[in-house]
């Protein structure tokens, strides 16, 4: 945790070359990235990761490579969270079985979405089943119902969840339905960690009450969201009423490209080439990749994305 007790996790990009295959030497970058900018810890094998179109071989080697990085670079306290959700339960409980053995400090699933949960009972007795097979591990529910077509209301999943679910530990919520996540919150009393999954609505979140976060866009531009808690707990919002219609430009850039496709774009930019994505996904032609930097270079962009050394919190 930070001093102003939050816990930021950059939701890593999967690295790649040209033809596909994983650049899991440049996976040391990505580290020395995330520590440069002051965080202590991963979202692994997420969406930005590009989850669904890799192979559970791959999402375990993954995990492997962060883990080997962790442990050569002699840092306990980097925590290292593992998305493991598939459409296919039995390879979730293998990766979850496998991030524990590996010495992961969380899992998180997706439900099924193909072959979706009808009722909230369902969905609790899937995560049950997963969780089970990581006893050892706290357990997060992944909710992004834009991508799972599963949607229900949290707050009743939450209260269940922490019944029937013996790791249960709290959310990566996905979903901008903020008086459910409130009302989430509210019955956490700090027992379980909602963490945050729509990078936008950042400072909101935070003044409701919301010390967790994971998402794609702290990989590039962490410095935005540290001056964010510098000005909101100075007192001094019109400087945070500044960044954040500062933040607002840069978003809707990113989300014209697709803000996956060009995180990678950015990340090549600044440094650190992730690569490609993957098929289905398509690449940005070289003069949308230069339409993209010529946009986000008319805003303040380049001030936050370069400013990753010595941001220790």
């Amino acid at each position: 945790m930070s001093r102003y007790n939050v816990q930021i996790l950059p939701a890593v990009f999967t690295p790649m070359y040209e033809d596909g295959s994983i650049h899991y030497a440049r996976i040391e970058a990505l580290y020395q990235r995330c520590i440069d900018s002051g965080y202590n810890g991963i979202f692994l094998n997420g969406t930005t990761g590009e989850c669904m179109s890799l192979n559970i071989a791959e999402r375990k080697k993954l995990v492997e490579a962060w883990v080997a990085c962790r442990k050569k670079n002699k840092n306990k306290t980097f925590r290292i969270f593992v998305h493991v959700g598939s459409s296919n339960l039995y390879e979730a409980s293998e990766m979850a079985e496998h991030a524990q053995a590996q010495g992961a400090d969380g899992i998180a699933m997706v439900p099924t979405f193909y072959f979706r949960p009808k009722t909230l009972n369902d969905l609790i007795d899937q995560c049950k089943y997963v969780a089970s097979a990581a006893p050892a591990v706290p357990f997060y529910y992944y909710n992004i119902p834009s991508l799972t077509g599963v949607n229900f209301p949290l707050l009743d999943f939450v209260e269940q969840a922490a019944k029937d679910i013996p790791t249960f530990a709290g959310l990566k919520n996905s979903f901008n339905d903020l008086v459910d996540y409130q009302n989430c919150l509210h019955y956490a009393k700090g027992d379980y960690a909602m963490y945050w999954g729509s990078d936008e609505v950042f400072i909101m979140v935070y003044a409701a009450g919301n010390r967790h976060y994971v998402g794609s866009t702290y990989n590039y531009m962490g410095d935005l969201y540290f001056r964010m808690l510098d000005a909101f707990h100075a007192g001094n919002h019109e400087k945070l009423n500044t960044l954040e219609a500062e933040a607002t430009g840069i978003y809707k850039i990113l989300n014209k490209y697709n803000s996956l496709i060009a995180g990678k774009e950015i990340m090549r930019h600044i440094g650190i080439d992730c690569g490609p994505v993957r098929k289905p996904l398509k690449n940005l032609k070289a003069s949308e990749t230069s339409a993209l930097l010529a946009k986000l270079q008319k805003t303040s962009f380049f001030d936050f994305a370069m400013a990753a050394k010595s941001l220790k919190i």
